[in-house]
């Protein structure tokens, strides 16, 4: 398998699971879960890359990052953040 399609699809299960800490923290705080949330996924986003650069042995800038699986995971981030917050609205 590809580095690149190994990036993506760790972005992509990252991706549910922040989206799923964010709808309780949205929950937990009202309206400034809302921040928490976003402030959540960025965080998240880089320990990833840190962690992908280590593990997959990538001496990659950002950018690579970023175009490989890093849009994807604010896009799925952002859908299962609005999927898990439903039940609760």
């Amino acid at each position: 398998m590809k580095v690149e399609t190994k990036s993506l699809i760790v972005y992509v299960v990252i991706g549910i699971i922040v989206g799923y800490i964010s709808s309780l923290s949205r929950i937990s705080y009202g309206d400034l879960g809302n921040y928490l949330s976003l402030i959540l996924a960025i965080i998240f986003f880089f320990i990833t890359a840190v962690i992908l650069r280590k593990i997959l042995k990538a001496n990659e800038k950002f950018k690579w990052f970023w175009s490989n699986g890093g849009w994807v995971y604010v896009f799925v981030w952002f859908i299962s953040w609005i999927i898990f917050l439903q039940p609760f609205l």
